[in-house]
């Protein structure tokens, strides 16, 4: 079965003050259809960037592609020409940002702007746009869509503009959704009403979702496979399960070993944390790049960069400690 995005050696850099940043450094990723695949990672580790490259987002200066391939359906994105891929984004492959109320357009109102999108991609009649917004809003749990289409952004909440957001990516059934941090900006109960409905349209719609976060939790509860990411390079990728019975890079096991665990019945314990901060891509380590916040670096860490080791059952990890 062939997967229905497969990335292979994706580089992604920027030419910013006479230097070349590797925002995203041989990156390989695939899902099938009907399949969430988490991209977690501290801030700053190259999930949007990947994201930002597979809709074609990245702009072009400073940035640029310096290989590798980007397979939707067996067919490769970075080779496809704007006018191309401007009728892939949006229909097949669409995004739901991190803040809506910065993404949303604050003199059109939120009908208009989902209308938008299906005028752009198919040949409808005025009415059969409207209806299908209409749909789409109801869809997403929008009480009273007839007279919701008609609000601007600023007169709806932050779980209302991102259900609008949801969409916006939902109106042209797309077969991929990319949500990057898509619960960030919003409060706990909300996050859950979003995280729910998006299970719930995967289910109804059949479509497949690339969900980045910083948050394991939400991975847990969201994916079927994981990607850690880490200075612009997967550190380890598995099944859910696998990741989290099994974690294997030192990165990854400090990820796990920071979420709070409640409700034991037992003192609890200082919160653990990962010393350090993610490396300046101005000025990168020699050897692993996180050899300088690893508690378990060996002479070679500091040396030589670690290749990708095969763990069988599609369990990958980039560590000296696993060769």
């Amino acid at each position: 079965m062939v997967p229905l995005l497969e990335i292979r050696n994706l580089k992604t850099y920027f030419h910013v003050r006479g230097a070349v940043l590797k925002a995203v450094d041989d990156v390989t990723l695939n899902m099938n259809k009907g399949e969430t695949l988490g991209l977690v990672g501290e801030s700053g580790c190259g999930k949007s960037v990947t994201a930002s490259t597979i809709m074609g987002l990245v702009p072009m200066p400073p940035g640029f592609i310096a290989g590798g391939e980007i397979l939707f359906e067996g067919v490769d994105l970075v080779k496809m020409p704007e006018s191309k891929m401007r009728k892939i984004r949006g229909s097949q492959i669409s995004m739901i940002f991190q803040e809506p109320m910065t993404s949303l357009n604050p003199v059109f109102t939120v009908g208009e702007q989902v209308a938008e999108v299906i005028r752009l991609h198919e040949k409808r009649s005025r009415q059969e746009i409207q209806n299908r917004v209409i749909e789409t809003f109801r869809l997403v749990g929008i009480p009273a869509p007839e007279t919701r289409i008609k609000d601007y952004p600023h007169q709806m909440s932050g779980g209302m503009r991102q259900r609008v957001m949801i969409a916006m990516a939902l109106a042209c059934s797309p077969k991929l959704m990319i949500a990057d941090e898509p619960t960030t900006a919003l409060d706990v109960t909300i996050q859950a009403q979003i995280l729910e409905l998006m299970n719930s349209l995967k289910k109804e719609t059949g479509a497949s979702i690339l969900f980045i976060t910083h948050d394991l939790g939400v991975i847990a509860e969201m994916s079927q496979k994981v990607a850690v990411m880490y200075a612009g390079k997967v550190m380890e990728a598995a099944s859910v399960t696998d990741l989290f019975g099994n974690p294997r890079h030192p990165y990854t096991i400090g990820l796990m070993s920071s979420i709070p665990v409640l409700g034991t019945g037992k003192k609890q314990k200082r919160l653990s944390t990962i010393a350090g901060v993610v490396p300046s891509l101005f000025k990168l380590p020699e050897g692993c790049l996180f050899h300088d916040r690893c508690t378990v670096a060996r002479e070679e860490c500091l040396k030589v960069e670690p290749g990708v080791t095969d763990l069988g059952n599609g369990h990958i990890v980039c560590c000296h400690q696993c060769n």
